[in-house]
């Protein structure tokens, strides 16, 4: 026989006192706000930002060490400023480690990756990294083409020097009181001569024999003459001490307005002046043509290194 549900009957002594709740770990956040409680492996969960393992002072700003990093990151400012002192004087004694670091901490600044010295990520990255990429990348771009226009300036300053060290004075028209040798017959012992010091030891004389300007070069008449008309002019070169070299390329004539002439190299059989080793008391002779403008003429005599070791003026039929 089933008998009806009863409520207990109430107990006259004293109730039981109710159990507490466990302690709420929920999102890591620990009963007591700012403590650290174990977790279930024995790690401390952290308390709110900024407490724990960091110091209470306010953290390094992001918009200083970006700016000491790139104006000065060469000289570890950065790294002084975030604490690191011992890496900063390594970074400042290495020129920072030859600017490879200190790019490479510029890097990891602009990406959020640098620290201070107690681990704390920099304060406003956030609401400024754009900002900062935005500098960084225009100050390389007009860094990237100053350099390019300094080294195109240097180089353009450099080859100016070297076409100004080979050009030859232009030369000055012949007065009155600068008579130039006239083409004669005679040796190079004449009156029409030069000496001229080819090196250290070897001196050589030079004597113009004959001259003639002409529209065409006989057995050449291929060649056309760009100024007017080419200049032949018959030489002797004659060793005084030591040994030298007789050779076309010894010779430069330049008109009167200072435009060098151009060295025409004359087929075999018309008597060019040989390039040939000349030794103490021997001579050789032969004709050098240019093609060069009518008039009177700067003839310059070259010495071993292409340097101009005399000079006189000429004037052809």
């Amino acid at each position: 026989m089933s008998h009806p549900n009863y409520p207990n009957a109430p107990h006259s002594g004293p109730s039981a006192p109710p159990i507490p709740p466990a302690p709420s770990t929920f999102q890591g956040q620990a009963p007591y706000e700012g403590q650290y409680q174990a977790g279930p492996q024995g790690e401390y969960q952290p308390g709110p930002y900024n407490q724990g393992p960091y110091p209470g002072e306010p953290g390094k700003s992001f918009m200083t060490t970006w700016l000491l990093s790139l104006l000065l990151g060469s000289f570890g400012a950065d790294r002084f400023y975030l604490g690191k002192t011992g890496t900063a004087v390594a970074k400042l004694l290495t020129g920072g480690g030859a600017g490879i670091w200190a790019i490479v901490d510029l890097i990891m600044t602009l990406t959020g990756n640098t620290r201070d010295k107690d681990g704390r990520p920099l304060e406003g990255y956030q609401e400024n990294k754009k900002k900062a990429w935005i500098i960084t990348a225009v100050l390389w771009l007009v860094s990237i083409i100053t350099g390019i226009l300094l080294a195109m300036a240097s180089l353009a300053m450099v080859g100016a020097a070297i076409d100004a060290r080979k050009t030859p004075v232009a030369p000055e028209p012949p007065s009155a009181s600068q008579a130039a040798p006239a083409p004669s017959g005679g040796s190079a012992a004449g009156a029409n001569s030069v000496v001229a010091t080819v090196s250290e030891g070897n001196t050589v004389k030079i004597g113009v024999l004959d001259s003639i300007y002409t529209a065409q070069i006989p057995g050449m008449d291929y060649l056309q003459p760009k100024n007017g008309g080419f200049l032949a002019i018959q030489v002797s070169w004659e060793t005084l001490t030591g040994t030298s070299f007789s050779s076309p390329s010894n010779f430069m004539v330049y008109d009167a307005d200072g435009k060098e002439g151009e060295l025409v190299y004359l087929d075999n059989g018309l008597g060019a002046l040989p390039t040939d080793e000349v030794g103490a008391g021997d001579a050789r002779q032969g004709v050098i043509a240019f093609d060069v403008k009518k008039g009177p003429v700067k003839v310059v005599i070259n010495d071993d290194y292409g340097d101009q070791a005399s000079a006189f003026t000429l004037t052809a039929k």
